[in-house]
């Protein structure tokens, strides 16, 4: 039985949560459905995620959310914008993403 998954690198896969981002801008996405809508799993989306706050790239704000719930939405910072237009730049220029 064959598998017709297709496995992302760690470039596409950041490039992917990059683009996500500055489509919803200010207003960011909550990290459950940005994992989600990219069809990660949980512990993959944390990984990338982990990354990307340690570089600067994004920031999670945590706020309460009824009594014992909190909501996570996850935000580009100006310099993960500055990196995606790099990254779609020096991939198109390089034919990375084909």
């Amino acid at each position: 039985m064959s598998s017709n998954k297709k496995y992302r690198n760690a470039l596409l896969i950041i490039e992917l949560i990059l683009e996500k981002l500055t489509k919803v801008k200010e207003k960011g996405i909550l990290k459950s459905k940005l994992i989600h809508e990219l069809s990660m799993k949980t512990a993959t989306g944390e990984k990338y995620l982990s990354q990307l706050i340690l570089a600067g790239y994004i920031t999670v704000d945590e706020t309460k959310w009824g009594n014992d719930r909190v909501k996570n939405v996850v935000k580009i910072t100006d310099k993960g914008l500055q990196r995606y237009k790099w990254f779609i730049c020096l991939s198109s220029e390089l034919n990375l993403m084909e």
